[in-house]
């Protein structure tokens, strides 16, 4: 597939002027592959073990409710497979003059607005399949609030955001 932006989803979080930079398709690839993998593992614990336990013990049963778990898991990885495609669309970031902004969601739409000037710690990390992926996680944090995090990103663009917030951060430092 390629790399093109995806189409705007909605309007409803769309501040003026601001132009929000999409994740890159290969944080979808990332979702999908821990999705099938959590649906493999969930379908074997939940499903095969149980039943195959059960038929061994009473070889008399039928394998019809096997092949109902099995089919009733596929078609809940097949929504989820979609939904993380919807997903993708919506979650998307922008570094504006004053602030770095975030939204994302689905049902539950949200748009997080970070100041400069609060900033405190940029931290850049990236997990095993992440680094195989080429994607890394930039976590933003201010001293009252938890922070915001931006996942999923190309490994060199993390370093890029890295750079402008911890630069921004110290040009606008608030004073305590």
């Amino acid at each position: 597939m390629s790399d093109t932006p995806p189409r705007e989803p909605r309007a409803l979080f769309q501040p003026p002027g601001a132009s929000f930079t999409h994740l890159p398709r290969k944080a979808l690839t990332l979702w999908r592959l821990t999705l099938v993998f959590w649906t493999t593992l969930v379908s074997l614990f939940f499903g095969a073990v149980p039943i195959g336990l059960v038929q061994l013990l009473h070889a008399d049963l039928a394998v019809w409710p096997f092949w109902t778990l099995v089919t009733t898991f596929a078609a809940g990885a097949a929504v989820g497979w979609q939904r993380l495609g919807a997903r993708w669309q919506a979650t998307g970031y922008c570094l504006t003059e004053d602030e770095l902004l975030l939204r994302g969601g689905l049902l539950h739409q949200h748009l997080t607005a970070m100041s400069y000037g609060r900033i405190q710690t940029v931290e850049v990390w990236s997990g095993p399949v992440q680094r195989h992926l080429g994607l890394a996680t930039v976590h933003v944090s201010t001293g009252s609030y938890h922070g915001s995090t931006v996942k999923n990103v190309d490994t060199a663009k993390a370093e890029e955001i890295r750079d402008v917030l911890t630069r921004l951060a110290r040009q606008k430092q608030v004073a305590l």
